[in-house]
């Protein structure tokens, strides 16, 4: 579908046709006179060449002309999935307060409004201080609870609710997700999701709507379904009138799935951008719970900081295709005047542009080289964000295109992002996505900055062997024989260091024990002699009379 940003732009066309009529009058009023200026010398094939070649070069000027006001407009085609950086989780609880959810057939005796208000607790309590928002949906989709932190506002409303809180009639679902992703603020760096708990009875058929504006906006939306697809019986807002009602868990799951087949995101990448949860089903509370937890932990997306990328479509800007566009107009505009060009030369070259131009408008390999490109540039300009940014995008666009060359190029400049950043864990995780069919350039490098993270994290002997496959892979890799011998030198080094220190250390020994040898004879010929002294002295005073 074709997007026009700025449809006053069109206003610029409006002096171009008046413009081009009389530049066109002009120039046949001047080929006129050139019969009478030179003569028989100028036949009638001199002067329509000249008029052709004129009349080119004004159309070719309007053509740029009308290349610029379409840059100007910013007139978009196509869809495209952005990684957008995000950090925490916002939600959105949408409760379904219609006359349905009265119905006591939620086990326990309770009815679905009450099992939703206890579910909805126990998330609460497990839920890591995300802020939380709440809307109300019956016959309309109304905020009750803005986006806070602060759960006490959320818990009294729990308490209260009531299919008497809205006196607007019906079950209408798709207006409480349009309200619910309303209220996310639209530059919030926080992952938003919504939370519908229903039985899914609606009544005007909007959900599917709804759920595709979510997916739209990068939104993940959980429909949580309360109640028994056998149904009960439930009294009407009336007072009067008894209905049937049920569970319509089998509507609730096309309509995930639809939403899902038409979203652009790679299944995964995020997995089902909508997802239905029967609120009974072992580990459904566990599986919303890992879906907060997923933004802010994945290892392979996200920084040190608990930052992630969430994923949403957005519309391909053409601008710069029309900027290219109009430059080569107005380049070929001076040619064509200049040039005695005939018709058939003209169509021939008309031809030629297509087909050249061709590859560069629908190619998405060219695109994606170009991407490629601009990452490798912010990457050595040190901008690692805009650089990872661009790389996800990349392999996220390449393999929805099931280009898996690309997409490990990409997961490579994606790895080597991390590297820089010295996340080694999560160029592992990257590195571990190149294919073993892979290039041999690519399959190279790959295994040579496993190694290079390997020395790093002190693994010498096993990066001597990723070195080696390296080597084995592409010969022509020097950095990796470069490091291989540096490695080899250091593991030499180090045996021959702990061989001297274990010399050493022996040495010091045998040292040590000949000197207490040394001090215990010493001691022991004292305590000899000392003994004789007492002896000899012990005679001689025997031996005095007085």
């Amino acid at each position: 579908m074709i997007r026009c940003a700025y449809p006053g732009a069109f206003l610029l066309l409006v002096p171009l046709v008046p413009a081009l009529v009389f530049l066109l009058a002009r120039v046949k009023k001047l080929c006129a006179s050139l019969g009478v200026l030179y003569g028989e010398s100028f036949d009638g094939t001199s002067v329509r060449r000249v008029r052709r070649a004129l009349a080119a070069k004004i159309l070719l000027r309007g053509m740029t002309w009308t290349l610029l006001v379409l840059a100007c407009a910013g007139v978009s085609w196509g869809k495209k999935v952005v990684p957008v950086q995000k950090n925490g989780d916002a939600v959105c609880f949408v409760f379904d307060i219609s006359y349905s959810m009265n119905a006591r057939d939620a086990g326990g005796g309770m009815t679905r409004l009450e099992a939703a208000r206890q579910y909805a607790r126990a998330l609460l309590e497990a839920m890591r201080a995300p802020s939380v928002s709440v809307v109300l949906a019956k016959g309309d989709g109304v905020l009750a609870v803005p986006l806070t932190e602060d759960l006490a506002s959320v818990h009294a409303l729990l308490d209260a609710l009531s299919p008497g809180l809205m006196t607007a009639t019906g079950s209408r679902l798709g207006r409480g997700i349009a309200a619910a992703v309303s209220a996310f603020p639209p530059q919030s760096a926080q992952a938003a999701h919504v939370w519908v708990f229903t039985d899914g009875d609606e009544t005007d058929g909007g959900l599917q709507a709804a759920l595709d504006d979510a997916v739209r906006y990068g939104i993940p939306v959980a429909l949580i379904g309360f109640g028994s697809e056998q149904g009960a019986e439930v009294t009407a807002g009336d007072g009067k009138t008894t209905v049937h009602t049920a569970l319509r868990a089998q509507a609730l799951r096309s309509c995930a799935d639809r939403a899902n087949e038409s979203m652009a995101f790679p299944r995964r990448t995020r997995g089902a951008t909508v997802q239905y949860l029967p609120a009974t089903a072992q580990g459904s509370a566990h599986r919303l719970l890992r879906a907060l937890s997923a933004n802010t932990t994945h290892s392979s997306a996200n920084g040190a900081d608990g930052t992630s990328f969430a994923y949403e479509t957005q519309d391909v800007d053409r601008r710069a295709l029309f900027l290219l566009l109009a430059l080569a107009c107005f380049a070929v505009s001076f040619v064509a005047g200049e040039a005695d060009i005939s018709a058939r030369t003209l169509r021939t070259s008309a031809v030629l542009a297509v087909c050249c131009l061709a590859p560069f408008v629908s190619s998405c390999n060219a695109r994606g080289n170009a991407a490629i490109a601009r990452g490798a540039w912010a990457w050595y300009q040190r901008k690692y964000r805009q650089a990872t940014a661009i790389f996800l995008q990349t392999e996220t666009e390449a393999r929805a295109a099931q280009d898996d060359t690309l997409a490990q190029y990409a997961a490579f400049a994606l790895a080597a992002t991390y590297l820089a950043q010295e996340e080694y864990a999560a160029a592992s995780a990257r590195l571990a996505d190149i294919a073993p069919d892979a290039p041999a350039s690519l399959r190279s490098a790959a295994l040579y900055n496993e190694g290079v993270i390997a020395h790093q994290q002190g693994e010498t002997d096993r990066a001597i062997g990723l070195f080696k496959q390296a080597i084995l892979a592409d010969p022509a890799n020097t950095d990796a024989k470069i490091n291989l011998e540096l490695c080899q030198t250091e593991t030499t080094m180090r045996q021959a260091q702990s061989a001297e220190t274990e010399m050493r250390q022996a040495g010091e020994g045998t040292d040590d024990s000949k000197l207490a040898n040394g001090i215990f004879t010493l001691i022991k010929e004292n305590e000899q002699n000392q003994w004789k002294n007492v002896q000899s002295n012990k005679k001689d005073d025997g031996g005095i009379d007085y």
